[in-house]
């Protein structure tokens, strides 16, 4: 795991639709090693490994969830609204940073103090405020922010040990396992194969970005590469836990989005065991991911999502083992360097 590039892109900006600069600190690690780079119209960046006939689509969103300006009051005061899936008590007294037009700018979002607390905390966007110090709407205006400004959470990264923490880990991480394995692979893809490496945006929105990709590459097997829910912590049942820090990679077998194809991930789960990878079977009923926008595209795609637990995602700071980064590396080099097993016992007629 390269724990610098996944700092990087862990500490960048990069909310739905506005996914520019995470773009260009990928850009800047690949650009020597794949034989062809696109950015569509949408802000998806492409890299393409091979030319042959057989089209695999490995995908992993850039954006995280995130805010925008919806008013500015006469008094400098910002309301906002979310992007993607966000609660809004998970930013009370939280520091936010905005994209203003002249440079960032940020600002916390006001809470009461205890002297003065409310019965109830606010429970809706409609009642938080963001306070950047502005004494008026026009001292707003002049520094750039607007309503349309996005904004997402300050963030920090740190490491102790195996353990990381920092923001925008869904999908940050998946990104970095993108590009790690886009390097190691370069020499290795067979003469019949094309491999398409994708950094899609507008993930957390619904799903958006994706769509212009698979309508350019048209794959015929695809691997989505994600950041998952590990609820393995104090006052949850085992039974709720989705997946777990430290159980290796999770496979999905069904989401609310897709059921996985049951020969892909039947030959993942070989694969995984023949090679020694630790890895956790997923039943999550609660998301989904870009997987359920690929696996009915044209006549289908045998689609499967590799996933890193981590705690806490959608919130200021995410935590994950980067053992479990890994072991998500290890499987989805495995399943790209085997792709003729893959081939043969998922692909209907070989």
């Amino acid at each position: 795991m390269n724990i610098d590039l996944v700092g990087k892109l862990s500490t960048e900006i990069g909310p739905s639709g506005f996914e520019d600069r995470v773009r260009q600190v990928i850009i800047g690690f690949i650009t020597d090693y794949a034989d062809e780079i696109k950015v569509d119209n949408l802000g998806n960046l492409i890299a393409r490994l091979g030319n042959g006939p057989l089209r695999i689509l490995v995908s992993a969103h850039m954006d995280e969830v995130g805010v925008m300006v919806s008013h500015v009051d006469q008094r400098g005061f910002l309301r906002i609204i979310p992007i993607g899936g966000l609660d809004p008590w998970v930013l009370l007294d939280k520091e936010l940073v905005f994209m203003g037009k002249n440079n960032d700018i940020v600002g916390v979002v006001g809470v009461d103090p205890p002297h003065l607390r409310r019965e109830k905390p606010p429970s809706k966007f409609e009642e938080l405020y963001v306070d950047a110090g502005f004494s008026s709407r026009d001292e707003a205006l002049k520094n750039g922010i607007i309503p349309g400004t996005p904004g997402t959470f300050v963030g920090d990264f740190r490491q102790r040990g195996p353990t990381i923490i920092g923001k925008a880990f869904d999908n940050r991480v998946g990104c970095s396992v993108l590009v790690d394995v886009l390097k190691e692979i370069k020499n290795k893809v067979g003469g019949d194969v094309s491999i398409y490496f994708a950094w899609n945006t507008q993930e957390e929105v619904g799903l958006r970005g994706i769509n212009a990709v698979v309508n350019y590459v048209n794959p015929q097997l695809a691997f989505v590469v994600e950041t998952t829910i590990a609820a393995d912590v104090p006052m949850i049942g085992e039974d709720l836990w989705i997946t777990r820090i430290g159980g290796g990679v999770a496979l999905r077998a069904f989401d609310r989005s897709m059921i996985a194809n049951p020969r892909l991930l039947s030959a993942a789960l070989e694969l995984a065991d023949s090679k020694g990878i630790r890895y956790q079977v997923q039943v999550n009923p609660y998301g989904g991911t870009d997987a359920g926008a690929i696996h009915i595209h044209s006549v289908g795609v045998p689609t499967l999502v590799l996933s890193t637990p981590a705690r806490y995602i959608h919130s200021p700071a995410s935590l994950v083992n980067i053992e479990d980064v890994d072991q998500v590396k290890l499987i989805l080099k495995e399943l790209l360097l085997n792709i003729e097993f893959v081939r043969s016992r998922v692909l209907i007629g070989g």
